[in-house]
């Protein structure tokens, strides 16, 4: 049921019980340990699990239970399918437990399980694919799990319905339609994450981020009701639903995108691999196609990595659309420095999508993001190849990297006030990173996460900028609102009060909430990696 549009809360008795919350899930929180981050240094699993709190009683939890419809499950610690669905993709955050476990199968778990956590003053989190760089999708209260959520299916000739737990391979899997939205690099993200902070992937230059392609979503607000975001309905937050983040406003159940029809198209992917020293002439080659490239036909990340055991190196991995001519003609310049791993092939648009999704990796990672508008001139480029050539693995033999996703094109196409997301006149998102094993000793990973820091600042002043990529979170980051946001952090706030006045979705970083720099995980959903 579609909540009218001029009352983003509910019923009386519900307002009472959302309001009821903020002192509750305080008190709540406090006890269980709940706001307090793994702290930076740490490899996850480390150290104490943080006090057990006023967790709600055996009765309440079979209330929760009952309320759940069919083919929805409750999972409590030490309970079959709790450890499978408890920890999160970065395993950083693992020893953040929560509670107890939702397993929804429908929007009306959904809205059970918020009003019970409501209820009972039991902070929650959502959680689609788990992919929150920083934990964002961990909590000590109740997870709302969405993955039994995946269903895609096709509306009229164009639009892709994707249900709220949805993964990049859901949305692969259902390709007999035809019908392509800009997704993710990652088959295990969840599209909810991915849409609601932006969404990068291969073809953003050509068709816009994911967020670009959203119709419409159902959202299910604090109160446990649920209201329809699209230009016509709810105008506000369905703005706010494009690039603002993921686990902010509500529980995103499903989302419906305006599909490519990409029956017959031809792509060229190309995977290139190269020694440290060719990686200025890389870059700079690699721009020069980029800056030609108008129409967004090509894609491509530029990665420079020490992979902790092995040789340090510089990756390119991408697609132009089109035929293996005309990308050998494109990327002529690139070519002729000599790869020493060259792949090219033509393929049809699904099998081309395949070979550019990435493997899934394991273990505990930090990352730092940047947005820039400038290109890397050489001495930037080189900054990069020194930091890369001086990695120090350790013991653990730790990876470090620092990733280019090319932008522009149509992903710059909406103004920066247009959709929640800001950064419309990129040339690059910049990912700066660290994969480290759990075993990992505390003062090793305290070492490798200043090495990004070291980095990061370095890449700051050279590129002059400070912007970041919401859905690569940052823990660290002291200006975070302006730095994810820009200018359009002030209204994301408006929308904050009006839909969820009371704070019910909160989180480090979230909107309207004090989290800064250091801060620990709560609510959120899941995000891209």
């Amino acid at each position: 049921m579609t909540r009218p549009t001029s009352s983003p809360l509910g019923s009386p008795a519900g307002r009472r019980d959302v309001l009821r919350l903020g002192a509750r899930a305080a008190v709540w929180g406090a006890a269980a340990g709940l706001g307090a981050a793994p702290a930076v240094a740490r490899a996850a699993g480390a150290g104490p699990e943080a006090g057990a709190g006023q967790v709600p009683e055996a009765a309440a939890w079979r209330e929760l239970g009952r309320g759940l419809g069919p083919g929805a499950s409750l999972y409590l610690p030490g309970g079959a399918g709790y450890a499978r669905l408890a920890p999160p993709d970065n395993l950083r955050y693992a020893d953040v437990a929560p509670a107890g476990i939702v397993a929804c199968a429908t929007e009306h778990d959904v809205r059970t399980a918020v009003r019970w956590a409501v209820r009972h003053g039991v902070p929650l989190a959502p959680r689609s694919g788990g992919h929150n760089y920083a934990g964002h999708s961990t909590t000590r209260g109740l997870l709302i799990h969405l993955r039994r959520m995946r269903h895609v299916s096709v509306a009229g000739d164009r639009t892709l319905l994707v249900a709220g737990g949805a993964t990049n391979s859901d949305v692969y899997s259902a390709r007999d339609a035809d019908l392509y939205f800009p997704g993710g690099r990652c088959p295990g993200v969840g599209v909810a994450g991915l849409t609601l902070g932006g969404g990068l992937g291969f073809n953003d230059r050509k068709w816009g981020l994911t967020c670009d392609r959203l119709l419409s979503t159902r959202v299910v607000l604090a109160d446990g009701s649920v209201v329809r975001a699209s230009d016509r309905e709810n105008a506000d937050l369905f703005w706010a639903c494009r690039g603002g983040a993921g686990g902010n406003f509500g529980v995103n159940t499903s989302f419906a995108f305006d599909a490519v029809p990409v029956g017959g198209r031809r792509a060229t992917v190309f995977d290139l691999r190269f020694g440290l020293d060719a990686g200025v002439r890389v870059v700079a080659a690699l721009q020069e196609v980029l800056e030609r490239d108008e129409a967004g036909d090509v894609d491509v990340r530029i990665g420079f990595a020490h992979p902790g055991s092995g040789t340090p190196g510089v990756s390119v991995l991408g697609q132009r659309l089109g035929t293996v001519e005309g990308l050998r003609k494109c990327l002529a310049g690139v070519l002729e420095i000599g790869a020493s791993r060259a792949f090219v092939a033509e393929r049809g648009f699904w099998a081309a999508q395949d070979h550019l999704m990435a493997a899934p990796e394991t273990g505990a990672s930090a990352s730092k993001s940047l947005v820039t508008r400038r290109w890397l001139d050489p001495g930037t480029v080189g900054s990069v190849v020194g930091w890369v050539r001086s990695w120090e693995p350790g013991r653990g033999r730790a990876a470090g990297h620092v990733t280019l996703f090319a932008m522009g094109a149509r992903s710059n196409g909406p103004g920066p006030g247009e959709t929640a997301y800001p950064h419309r006149d990129a040339t690059y998102v910049i990912d700066i990173g660290t994969r480290w094993t759990v075993d990992t000793p505390t003062e090793e990973t305290a070492e490798l996460v200043e090495r990004t820091r070291a980095v990061h600042r370095t890449l700051s002043a050279r590129l002059g900028t400070s912007a970041a990529y919401v859905n690569f979170p940052d823990p660290d980051l002291r200006h975070w609102r302006r730095a994810y946001y820009g200018d359009n952090y002030d209204r994301l706030t408006e929308v904050k009060r009006r839909y969820d006045p009371s704070g019910v979705f909160h989180y480090a970083q979230g909107i309207g909430g004090g989290g800064g720099s250091g801060s620990g995980s709560g609510s959120g959903s899941g995000a891209n990696g």
